[in-house]
């Protein structure tokens, strides 16, 4: 067992586990989100890592709009460029789609963060 657990929102629960030199398993969520952010953030740097790629940075970048914080846990929430850094965009929860489909990268929202504040954000292909 390489990760049984994750504290982050959605996202939890995940797996990976290494059954020999070559062989690995991902388990993702059953919700569409969570999943995807799953994939993401486990299934991405694992391939990255077996293909040699260096994985991209996180850019710290003012994050503007409302979240609903987990205390002690990250939230990952999809944002759209704007002049001012980023704005969350709705649409987001575990089950549906529609917000990562209509963002432009991934935000990881801590316990502590308010509106305006930086945050560090996943950019697409990195």
């Amino acid at each position: 067992m390489v990760v049984d657990t994750v504290a982050c929102r959605p996202g939890h629960p995940m797996l990976l586990a290494e059954l020999s030199s070559a062989r690995w398993v991902v388990g993702l969520p059953g919700n569409p989100y969570a999943a995807l952010v799953a994939a993401r953030t486990l299934l991405g740097p694992l391939v990255a890592g077996l293909s040699g790629r260096r994985l991209g940075s996180l850019v710290p970048m003012p994050v503007h709009g409302q979240v609903k914080p987990t205390p002690g846990h990250t939230r990952l929430v999809p944002v759209a460029w704007a002049e001012d850094g980023c704005r969350i965009i709705g649409g987001h929860r575990t089950a549906f789609l529609r917000g990562a489909a209509r963002g432009d990268a991934l935000a990881a929202i801590g316990p502590e963060w308010a509106d305006g504040a930086p945050a560090p954000v996943m950019l697409p292909g990195a």
